[in-house]
């Protein structure tokens, strides 16, 4: 597969640091940060788009949010008691 070629600059401090550590590869793991990153931003596009229509207001979605994370508590807090005491 043939690949783009983009330059990172960082500063020194932060390269001598990355130094300590030559065994890391570290485009490897730049190019697995921005691999992540495209993914949230698509998934956020995804979203945005899907909502684009809705009638929800700021607030409904935020109420429907904090039920969501009760129900997903009262859930966990039954499924593994020994967690609670």
């Amino acid at each position: 597969m043939e690949m783009g070629e983009i330059v990172v600059r960082v500063p020194e401090d932060i390269k001598h640091k990355m130094d300590i550590f030559p065994k890391v590869d570290w485009s490897k793991k730049l190019e697995e940060v921005v691999s992540q990153e495209l993914k949230r931003q698509l998934l956020l596009r995804l979203a945005d788009k899907a909502f684009e229509r809705s009638e929800l207001t700021e607030e409904d979605a935020l109420r429907l949010g904090e039920e969501v994370k009760e129900s997903l508590h009262n859930r966990f807090k039954k499924e593994h008691p020994e967690e609670y005491r």
